[in-house]
């Protein structure tokens, strides 16, 4: 429908118009061109102009009919100002819009983030909770990024620095379900939880911060932040879970004292290596641990938990791919006895699948354990016919996320 500001508008653009086209009928002469022999059709084409130009291309009535120059004066002045007045009186239109969902909505989610992990927790909130309202926020987010989060989601997306205290008191917080912060800054996603503290005080338990550096988080753990809020880090959780649902099952199931190899060390790798400290230290015999920055990483880890003395720890730095590497492993680990556990969980899908499809043909006797960064198709179909195990990390850290985080 039409709104009446529209409707005057059209009239007033339809009389504008009008009056150049009389104008330059009625013979009147511009200093640039000469228009006055020219056909009906173009000079319906240089009146159109005036809204966008404002006869700057055409120069100023020199000559002809007084009442048609006055004519052409007033489509001169009155195109552009109609043109202008439409565009600004726009403008506001979309900053009134927005201001006023913002103004009306009530027990919303507000997640700041659009990437990975975010998206991982966008789609858990919308799989729990379908009809709640979520506002994403970042400080840039890409077109056709909005427009899936808009359309897929069904979510209102802002860009905006959620650091600024002004800019979060715009997001109704006094009436959001709960803040889940989980952009890639961790000190911004403190930041914000800090302030958004400040402004509500009650509002601790309902604010979820991912960190993405679990040292980070550790550091922080007298912080006020740390203490009111549910701070997480996502592949801490995920390797929680693949240790307590996957690997458990197979230490108890081998009955000996089991071989580990973490092919891939990373911040997921030194997760599970921590995890499997934690939960698996009794079942755990030799560890192997290889990486092309091994050696600084197991030093991090160690600053993480301490290693038994009675697990025999071997640190291999090499690229996963290589045959050289396994082969110093071999010569440190027997892998061809009993079921030793291998996980494959580089950043680098590709190279996980192809070297877990060559140890599996290597040490068919293996357990090994690929991750792709999400579920693929592809991967399971090849993995289950070789015998192996794929999973997700995406997925992992789905699972593992607590329900009531998002309730």
């Amino acid at each position: 429908m039409i709104t009446p500001v529209l409707n005057w508008r059209w009239a007033l653009a339809m009389i504008v118009f009008s009056c150049g086209l009389a104008g330059f009928q009625s013979g009147v002469e511009v200093s640039e061109r000469d228009l006055v022999d020219v056909n009906l059709a173009t000079k319906m084409y240089y009146t159109l102009g005036l809204f966008i130009l404002g006869g700057l291309d055409l120069g100023v009535p020199v000559s002809g009919p007084l009442w048609g120059q006055a004519l052409l004066w007033i489509s001169y002045f009155g195109a552009p100002l109609l043109t202008g007045s439409t565009i600004v009186d726009w403008v506001h239109q979309v900053i009134s819009n927005q201001d006023r969902w913002l103004r009306n909505i009530s027990g919303h989610v507000v997640l700041i983030g659009a990437d990975d992990v975010a998206q991982i927790i966008l789609e858990k909130l919308k799989e729990l909770n379908p009809k709640t309202p979520v506002v994403i926020v970042d400080r840039e987010i890409s077109s056709s990024r909005a427009r899936e989060l808009t359309e897929r989601y069904k979510s209102k997306v802002l860009t905006g620095d959620f650091t600024n205290e002004f800019f979060l008191s715009t997001l109704r917080l006094s009436r959001a379900k709960r803040v889940i912060l989980a952009s890639k800054k961790d000190f911004d996603n403190f930041e914000a939880a800090s302030k958004i503290l400040d402004m509500r005080p009650d509002f601790g338990s309902r604010i979820v911060v991912h960190c993405n550096r679990l040292r980070f988080m550790r550091m922080l753990k007298s912080s006020r932040v740390v203490k009111n809020c549910i701070a997480f880090n996502s592949n801490h959780l995920a390797a929680q879970y693949l240790v307590k649902n996957d690997m458990m099952a197979h230490f108890k199931s081998t009955g000996d004292l089991d071989t580990v190899v973490l092919a891939g060390f990373g911040r997921f790798g030194q997760t599970v290596l921590e995890e499997l400290l934690e939960l698996a230290q009794d079942e755990i015999c030799d560890i192997g641990i290889i990486d092309i920055d091994a050696h600084r990483r197991i030093l991090v880890a160690k600053e993480q938990k301490e290693i038994s003395k009675d697990i025999n720890l071997h640190v291999l730095q090499s690229e996963i791919g290589h045959p050289e590497v396994w082969q110093q492993l071999e010569r440190l680990i027997d892998l061809h006895e009993r079921e030793p556990l291998v996980l494959i969980a580089t950043g680098v899908d590709d190279e996980n699948l192809r070297t877990s499809l060559w140890l599996k043909k290597k040490y068919p006797n293996a357990k090994v354990m690929v991750r792709t960064a999400r579920p693929s198709h592809f991967a399971e179909s090849v993995c289950q016919a070789a015998g192996i195990q794929v999973f997700g990390l995406s997925e992992i850290i789905h699972d593992s996320m607590p329900d009531e985080w998002f309730v």
